[in-house]
């Protein structure tokens, strides 16, 4: 026998080609269809989640029927609700309660707010106003309201800020730059502070403080005594101790009533409390100045 050398078939190769580009394409169009219907799927999930929350957020059963507003004694609860920007009949779930809870902080006279919500119809608005403890005079028409820390916190508006109408009024203070604000620092700012601490705060009309001498106020606490009368008198204080130099002005007052009951004073200068000089109703100097204190 003669030895043949095997050819290839040629044919069959490439019928295995074939075969193997065949199941290629196919597998590939299994995969495409397969991703075509995760997409399908996907967003027939999300239709269905914006058609709930549509439904939920346009559904009266949640529509707002009760509004809760506590901590508000300057602000009427009108007001408030203006400013949160809600009413009663909006739907509780449709509500942002950080948005609400930060259009309110941008009020002047809220310092902090809290929003909460109880399904299915109610909020509760809680909010902490600012404390206004007198007003600064910065121009001849141009106040601004004081808050417990002595920092101005906004323009005062006779019209619109009508309990702050009686709040003592503070000249001589200067706006420092604070950073991205304005305020108040410093000795005398700290001196202001003081005097606005004392008792009988609310009984102060005028505080002054001026570099050189001090503090000097005008003030109604010893109104109705007979060495006062009803007239406000002024308080010249210095620097420090405002409470031992009033409680000194008292005991001038008694002595006056006691030893000068024809006399009504006017001033009283305590800047030094060893040296002090009364000034009476009719400008004259009281005879002798009081030395040592009353």
């Amino acid at each position: 026998m003669v030895n043949r050398r095997i050819r290839q078939n040629k044919l069959r190769s490439g019928d295995s080609k074939i075969s193997i580009l065949e199941f290629d394409f196919m597998n590939s169009l299994d995969l495409g269809l397969k991703f075509i219907l995760v997409v399908v799927a996907v967003s027939l999930f999300s239709l269905g989640l914006i058609f709930a929350h549509d439904l939920v957020t346009q559904s009266s059963y949640f529509g707002l029927k009760q509004i809760n507003v506590t901590g508000n004694d300057t602000l009427g609860r009108a007001e408030v609700l203006s400013q949160a920007e809600i009413s009663e009949g909006d739907n509780l779930l449709s509500i942002n309660l950080n948005t609400v809870s930060s259009r309110l902080i941008a009020h002047p006279w809220i310092r902090d707010a809290a929003v909460t919500r109880r399904i299915p119809s109610t909020i509760t608005i809680s909010v902490i106003e600012e404390h206004a403890v007198a007003k600064a005079v910065v121009d001849s028409d141009f106040q601004i309201l004081l808050d417990a820390e002595g920092q101005p916190f906004k323009r005062y508006d006779p019209g619109l800020d009508s309990l702050a109408a009686a709040l003592p009024e503070i000249f001589g203070l200067k706006l420092e730059s604070m950073g991205q604000k304005y305020g108040f620092s410093g000795k005398l700012h700290n001196a202001v502070m003081e005097v606005l601490a004392l008792e009988g705060r609310d009984r102060i009309d005028t505080i002054t403080a001026d570099r050189d001498v001090g503090i000097k106020i005008k003030t109604r606490i010893f109104d109705g005594r007979d060495a006062v009368g009803n007239t406000p008198i002024t308080l010249k204080l210095g620097f420090d101790g405002f409470q031992a130099k009033l409680n000194n002005a008292e005991q001038i007052i008694d002595y006056m009533e006691t030893s000068a009951s024809q006399k009504r004073l006017c001033s009283i200068d305590m800047f030094n409390i060893r040296s002090v000089t009364v000034t009476l109703e009719d400008k004259d100097i009281m005879p002798g100045t009081i030395k040592g204190g009353a």
